[in-house]
């Protein structure tokens, strides 16, 4: 029977603007259009997931309000469990304001709301049963006191926890250690190691050095070049697949989210990265949150290959 993946992250409404330009009038700054989407680092990943056919639990924290609702109305149609998702009064859902210009997106504004107050209490009841055939999936940024918890039990339990190690700020290196994959993106990478992007070999370097840290295995997300993979047996640059990027948002939940699913029906390392690529690469051809189905990812995927025999 396959492996359940619990995703254990933030849950906000995002309102994405786009046009953003400086004004004389009542607003400092105008918005030609928006887009507002149920978002948050973990009910993407978990949404992603379910999408490409995982059994997902979602772990995190709404508050009772029409955003919460919204927020928990999406991720239950993508068929994601839910019932460890709390409802919390008296406090409002979270929520970010994102600007997106030439196909990156910036937070403006951003207030973590109800996902501020997730406790080990939260966590536990949905991970206590794992074993080392389920994957907890988890971000940075829930509080530091949930994630050290989490960490040291998945450590005990030998239960694989793949780690987005976003924001670097609040990461630690026994956070590193406990994770069998962190998956930081470029400026992440950098930050964590206090390297700059200065050569075509500084990726390779950083991931050599988050090794030494402690990281197990190391990807990083290196854009249209697709991630380099680093073990300590070596480094591996694995390609995507070519796409006209038009908006990055949530392309790095995706990418993990796909990751997981490929790992826990297992493909080794190599294989389950190409197919996160793909995946990441279907989520940045569209406005907003894209997340891609099975069956195109799929596709895409083969495309890589191809490509890749080819040259």
């Amino acid at each position: 029977m396959q492996g359940r993946i619990v995703v254990v992250g933030g849950l906000n409404m995002d309102l994405h603007l786009f046009g953003v330009h400086p004004s004389a009038g009542q607003a400092p700054l105008l918005a030609d259009s928006s887009l507002a989407q149920p978002g948050g680092k973990g009910a993407n990943v978990a949404r992603a997931a379910a999408r490409l056919g995982a059994q997902v639990v979602l772990v995190g924290r709404v508050g009772d309000d029409e955003f919460g609702r919204d927020c928990l109305a999406g991720v239950n149609a993508d068929g994601v469990d839910t019932s460890s998702v709390a409802i919390t009064p008296g406090t409002a859902t979270g929520f970010v304001a994102i600007e997106l210009r030439e196909g990156r997106h910036r937070s403006l504004v951003y207030t973590a709301g109800a996902n501020d107050l997730l406790t080990w209490s939260d966590i536990e009841p949905s991970v206590r049963d794992l074993t080392s055939a389920d994957i907890v999936v988890v971000q940075a940024e829930i509080p530091v006191a949930a994630l050290d918890a989490l960490a040291t039990f998945t450590t005990q339990r030998r239960i694989p926890m793949f780690l987005d190690p976003t924001p670097p700020d609040r990461l630690r290196t026994e956070h590193l250690r406990a994770a069998e994959v962190i998956t930081p993106d470029l400026a992440e990478a950098a930050q964590l190691v206090g390297r700059q992007d200065t050569s075509l070999l500084w990726p390779s370097l950083a991931a050599g050095e988050l090794l030494d840290a402690g990281a197990r295995l190391v990807l990083i997300k290196t854009g249209a070049s697709g991630a380099l993979l680093a073990k300590s047996d070596g480094l591996v640059q694995v390609p995507t697949l070519r796409v006209d990027a038009v908006d990055e948002t949530g392309a790095g939940d995706v990418f993990l989210a796909a990751l997981a699913v490929s790992r826990i029906e297992g493909a080794d390392w190599e294989v389950a990265t190409r197919f996160a690529n793909a995946a990441s690469a279907l989520s940045v051809a569209a406005s907003g949150l894209v997340l891609p189905t099975r069956r195109d990812v799929d596709e895409a995927t083969s495309m890589i290959a191809v490509r890749t025999e080819e040259s």
